[in-house]
């Protein structure tokens, strides 16, 4: 008997194509694209709500005359007439709120009264709103986007 020996070649170009094909596509079904702009809309709206907080502890505690103004592209932290600090916000976010300045009473209470403040993405329409209580001033904001 004779055998014939076959020689191992590998693969050819067209199988591994095909087998590079194959899986990229099962790579773009099983892997979810990850949307960062909800990320994004959460961290700038969460920022601008500890800074909220932070004026209401730091008028609480130390008295003076903390507030923040608020713009569509930003906020701006002062005490008194000196600022502290300013924040814009990234290009395709905008804050909505019907008082332009949020300040604190000695006791915590909001002096205007209470507010909702939103932070909108121009991009998806998704937004998050920061509610501060009328009474009490508690600043709070769901994880929740609409």
């Amino acid at each position: 008997m004779v055998f014939k020996l076959i020689e191992n070649r590998g693969l050819t170009i067209i199988e591994l194509l095909v087998v590079i094909t194959l899986i990229s596509l099962v790579l773009l079904i099983v892997i979810p694209q990850i949307k960062t702009n909800d990320y994004e809309l959460l961290a700038q709206s969460k920022k601008l709500c500890n800074d909220v907080r932070k004026i209401r502890i730091f008028q609480m505690s130390e008295g003076g005359n903390y507030r923040i103004l608020l713009d569509e592209k930003g906020y701006m932290i002062l005490k008194g007439t000196i600022q502290i600090s300013k924040v814009d916000l990234k290009e395709n976010y905008k804050i909505i709120c019907s008082k332009k300045e949020i300040m604190f009473k000695f006791n915590g209470a909001p002096s205007y009264g209470g507010t909702t403040i939103t932070v909108l993405d121009l991009e998806t329409g998704r937004y998050c709103e920061i509610t501060i209580v009328p009474a009490s001033g508690r600043v709070h904001m769901t994880d929740v986007i609409h």
